[in-house]
């Protein structure tokens, strides 16, 4: 497929690119922030790259991609995929210390075991989705793998998913580390000898749960097991990308109001993850 965001087409089926998909699941911001002008609960904060902007609402066109998909596919085709993803997400947070305490995810508890053969590909087509718009987004190209399983009940891939726990994510407060949503800036991996690849690493963070993603590319060790929907069980590891005692020193360095809570959470032990 090429590039859908420079020729105007569903990069998903070849249409016309008429719809905006959300960077973060609409859901996910309604559960947060509901459905009212976020300036009336205080405001909401869009940040890329250090600019900081004010969100109107969970439409504002800021939480959207240019058009990269058709309506037909972003509201119709795709609809199995966010009702699996808004079952996750839900019952990940509902279940928060369950979650926490076995470090997995077992997909039966999410959906049921009459539901788990369909939901479980369709939640991964929903990630596959994310990952596709997101490389439309940004110019790259969406490997034809990607575009074909969407269609698919049995494929192969070459990506990859994995899930972890954000440690520094508990530096927050919880109603702060909860209503967190964020995604990451996209890595391709070039090659001196080969030049330019088609290997990609992003990932998406859903309060304490860290998503990412690997095309061609291996999962690192320590970053969870590698899922394509081929397993009953999501197997979740702990990274850490700020320690606490870099956050204190940030805080103390920029005047942070955060810095004397940092201190504290350092003297009763550290973070703990619960």
């Amino acid at each position: 497929m090429e590039d859908a965001a420079l020729s105007g087409i569903c990069w998903m089926c070849g249409g016309s690119a008429d719809s905006r998909e959300h960077k973060f699941k609409k859901s996910d911001l309604v559960r947060r922030y509901g459905r009212q002008p976020y300036r009336e609960i205080g405001g909401v904060s869009h940040v890329v790259e250090g600019t900081e902007r004010e969100v109107q609402g969970p439409s504002a066109k800021i939480l959207t991609y240019d058009p990269v998909i058709c309506f037909r596919c972003n509201n119709t085709v795709s609809q199995p995929w966010d009702e699996a993803y808004r079952q996750f997400e839900r019952w990940v947070f509902d279940n928060t210390q369950v979650v926490l305490k076995r470090r997995f995810i077992l997909l039966e508890d999410v959906f049921g075991s009459d539901l788990f053969s369909a939901a479980c590909p369709a939640l991964y087509k929903y990630f596959a989705k994310a990952f596709g718009c997101h490389l439309a987004h940004v110019g790259e190209q969406v490997p034809q793998d990607i575009v074909e399983l969407l269609q698919q009940d049995y494929f192969r891939t070459m990506l990859r998913l994995a899930f972890s726990v954000n440690k520094s994510a508990f530096i927050m407060q919880p109603e702060d580390r909860d209503q967190f949503l964020g995604i990451g800036g996209l890595n391709r991996l070039d090659s001196r000898s080969l030049g330019k690849q088609a290997k990609y690493v992003w990932h998406m963070q859903v309060g304490w749960l860290c998503i990412r993603f690997f095309y061609d590319d291996a999962v690192p060790a320590g970053l969870g097991a590698p899922w394509t929907s081929d397993s009953a069980c999501l197997y979740l590891c702990e990274f850490e990308p700020i320690t606490l005692d870099e956050a204190i020193e940030t805080a103390r360095t920029s005047g942070a109001p955060s810095l004397a809570d940092l201190e504290a959470l350092r003297d009763r032990g550290g973070i703990i993850v619960e």
